[in-house]
């Protein structure tokens, strides 16, 4: 590769990286030099046209990505209107990685548009876009709408919690809301369930996920971010993800992530040896506390085993209620795609 075209490639990539986008390419020639340059696996084409460094690609988790490729695409495509997942995750909300492959697109009945490999269509009528952060979005209400009547149980309550987080509202508001937006649309029982059951206290997907997983194992509802004194600073008391009353006590529930060890908001500078000290002293002083008759700790993959998940939680004493009705959740029809 010529150096004047490694330059120039360099400082495009550069800039699209600076602004939170892909590279959009597409006259001719510029275009053959990138797509000479992605059979090299100096980049990628992530969609047509659409170009991205590969070694800056690989570090991006999935939510990254799809930022990403919407910002690029939203400049190769003014007039598209995200919508579903893809406007979720413009909104802020917690969205499943499992769907967030493909960018959703809005798109009428009387207008066609094929699934192609890096996108999915989605029939929105009788809504209003809005600009965000330098998108085309579906409203707010009919992204959740639409997340909670196409996603499997478990992602759907991370959407919800998040919603009413992001938002700052009531369960109330935000049936509301639906109720306004997506009253003609198939699945608005699914919604309303899910909403009833949504509680902005859940701090992460993650945390939204593991609730599910133990309503749909028939685990008793549990509470969230319980208060804990903190004998070292009484005015920063613990919190805990979860947490059940047993008699006079109660079991609390700890989900391990990554995160609290490697995200440097979490951190705040120290070093791994200090956060892993620090969090054993923080679970020293929980356990001491009278209250408290165990804590389990938990990782996202013991989530993600079910069977291996309830037994864990079962031998910790986690009290089990009901055998959870799976079907409930999927009443009420499916997203229509194309």
């Amino acid at each position: 590769m010529a150096e004047h075209v490694r330059a120039w490639m360099e400082q495009k990539l550069s800039a699209s990286e600076e602004s939170g986008s892909c590279l959009v390419v597409d006259t001719g020639r510029e275009l053959r030099r990138m797509r000479r340059a992605a059979s090299t696996g100096l980049v990628i084409e992530v969609a047509p046209s659409v170009f991205a460094r590969a070694s800056y690609w690989s570090e991006l988790k999935p939510a990254g990505k799809a930022r990403h490729v919407m910002r690029a695409l939203q400049e190769l495509h003014p007039k598209w209107i995200f919508a579903g997942p893809s406007a979720a995750l413009a909104f802020g909300l917690s969205v499943s990685n499992r769907y967030l492959d493909k960018v959703w697109v809005a798109t009428s009945r009387k207008t066609h548009q094929r699934e192609l490999s890096y996108r999915r269509a989605v029939v929105v009528t009788g809504d209003t876009a809005v600009s965000f952060d330098g998108l085309r979005l579906t409203s707010f209400e009919r992204a959740v709408g639409d997340c909670l009547r196409i996603m499997d149980f478990r992602s759907g309550l991370a959407v919800a919690d998040s919603a009413l987080r992001v938002a700052r509202c009531t369960q109330g508001a935000l049936a509301a809301g639906l109720e306004r937006v997506c009253a003609r649309m198939p699945g608005l029982a699914r919604m309303r369930h899910l909403v009833s059951l949504a509680d902005a206290r859940a701090e992460s997907g993650g945390e939204s996920i593991a609730r599910a997983t133990m309503l749909e194992l028939g685990i008793a509802s549990p509470d969230l971010q319980r208060r804990f004194d903190n004998p070292v600073a009484p005015g920063e008391p613990y919190r805990v993800d979860f947490a059940w009353d047993i008699a006079k006590k109660c079991i609390v529930g700890e989900l391990d992530g990554f995160e609290k060890y490697a995200n440097e908001e979490m951190t705040k500078g120290r070093s791994l040896a200090k956060v892993i000290g620090d969090e054993h002293r923080r679970q020293s002083h929980i356990e001491a506390d009278p209250r408290v008759l165990r804590v389990v700790r938990f990782g996202f993959s013991d989530v993600l085993d079910d069977s291996g998940f309830l037994d864990l939680l079962l031998e910790c004493g986690v009290p089990r209620t009901y055998a959870f009705d799976a079907q409930v959740q999927l009443a009420g029809g499916t997203l229509r795609c194309r």
